[in-house]
């Protein structure tokens, strides 16, 4: 299973384009490491207005973490991950200083 949690400010990301972003997300994903897409599950945690700020200002910076199967290659992972970053800010207009992208090994247990 491949999991990523989308840390975003309320009003950023509009509601509407968030099925596109988690589909995207996991073709991008299944492309580098493999797997089905609809086994890519993502989970959206929005913070209210008003509760997230950055530079003494309110934020507009989204977080995509991702934990993946372990073992990719960091070259691999670095080209992931400025997939996910060019398809993120296409979708919703963000620049690189509004967008965290990660990606860590899952941990079996």
């Amino acid at each position: 299973m491949i999991t990523f949690n989308c840390t975003i400010q309320e009003g950023i990301v509009p509601e509407d384009i968030r099925p596109r972003l988690a589909s995207e997300l996991a073709r991008i994903t299944t492309g580098f490491v493999g797997g089905n897409p609809d086994e890519v599950s993502v989970n959206w945690i929005e913070i209210p207005h008003g509760f997230g700020f950055r530079g003494g200002r309110l934020s507009t910076t989204s977080a995509v973490r991702g934990e993946i199967p372990p073992g990719l290659q960091q070259e691999t992972r670095v080209e992931l991950m400025q997939s996910i970053q060019d398809m993120w800010m296409d979708l919703t207009g963000c620049t690189t200083d509004e967008l965290v992208v990660s990606a860590r090994d899952r941990r079996d247990n």
